[in-house]
């Protein structure tokens, strides 16, 4: 086992989990970044907002946030999520 990778599933399988995985950890750093107000100043918080934007902005443009929680976040992560499952489950042994 290579980094949790199951030994009969090959490379392509650990770009897309832990890929994805990044993402997930990138927005929910960033969402527990916003609680504490710190904002895109900090050279980090502009990487992690490069990374996740492209699933966030699209998704504000429909769901706008609901006082202080920002829906689109959750919608965001369940979105992540599924998309990554689908394409673990769609590739076969070996990949």
């Amino acid at each position: 086992m290579f980094f949790g990778i199951p030994p009969d599933h090959g490379i392509v399988y650990g770009i897309i989990l832990y890929g994805t995985g990044a993402i997930i950890i990138a927005m929910f750093v960033r969402v527990i970044a916003s609680w504490f107000r710190i904002d895109e100043r900090y050279a980090f918080i502009r990487f992690l907002a490069l990374m996740t934007d492209s699933f966030i902005v699209p998704i504000r443009r429909i769901i706008r946030p609901v006082g202080i929680i920002d829906i689109a976040f959750f919608i965001g992560f369940f979105l992540v999520i599924t998309m990554q499952r689908l394409l673990l489950q769609s590739l076969p042994s070996g990949w």
